[in-house]
């Protein structure tokens, strides 16, 4: 054979040490772009949650807002102080709202969560337009357990999925959500004050790169 023809072929082809450093090459551009995709998706979901930790803030703040400004009185805190329950009552119509702790680590299964039901003196007798009024003993039965009764069928103010909603909890040394204050000849005024962070069930990994966001409003009594 011709050794000019046997040398050609020789250099047609990729020596070993050409193929790692090419696999080498490929290698790194991959961990680099799977790092820069995993960066913008956590970058996504970071701000995903950030906009529903502040849309359900603000939406509970305005809800409690209306309901407490329109009220006729404050029922419980019964006193100036802080308390998880709220409870206003409106021509007679009573609204009941309480904070509801996150279930603890290291298997939470709930989140934190602000609840609202509506009890009556007379849960046979809803309060309606021109319903017939209780009798005395009957509200002083019912203001004076209100405030700690169980609430049956509540309803939540928040995303209480624990993956995309959010948890609620109190702010750092605080007693409760809901303070009252009161002052000699004006109405009452109760100020709200609570935290939220993303659901429990979202991974730390995740969750530990977002910061609590507070909310906070003093709302008067008209």
């Amino acid at each position: 054979m011709d050794p000019d023809i046997r040398r050609d072929d020789k250099e047609d082809g990729f020596t070993l040490v050409e193929v790692l450093v090419a696999i080498a090459i490929v290698s790194v551009i991959g961990v680099i772009i799977v790092a820069i995709f995993a960066s913008t998706l956590r970058g996504s979901n970071k701000a995903q949650i950030l906009a529903v930790i502040k849309q359900n803030g603000q939406a509970v703040l305005e809800g409690l807002d209306k309901s407490i400004r329109g009220s006729d009185n404050v029922v419980c805190p019964s006193a100036a102080g802080s308390s998880d329950t709220l409870v206003i009552v409106k021509d007679g119509c009573y609204t009941r709202y309480r904070f509801v702790a996150p279930s603890p680590s290291p298997n939470p299964v709930q989140n934190g969560q602000i609840q609202v039901d509506y009890p009556q003196p007379n849960p046979s007798a809803p309060c309606m337009m021109n319903s017939p009024a209780p009798s005395p003993m009957d509200v002083g039965s019912f203001v004076s357990t209100v405030c700690t009764d169980p609430m049956p069928s509540p309803n939540s103010l928040t995303d209480t999925n624990t993956q995309l909603g959010v948890s609620v909890d109190r702010l750092a040394g605080s007693s409760g959500l809901f303070t009252r204050s009161i002052q000699s000849g004006s109405k009452d005024g109760v100020s709200i004050s609570f935290i939220m962070n993303p659901g429990v069930a979202v991974p730390p990994s995740l969750s530990g790169q977002i910061d609590s966001v507070i909310f906070q409003t003093t709302i008067q009594l008209r």
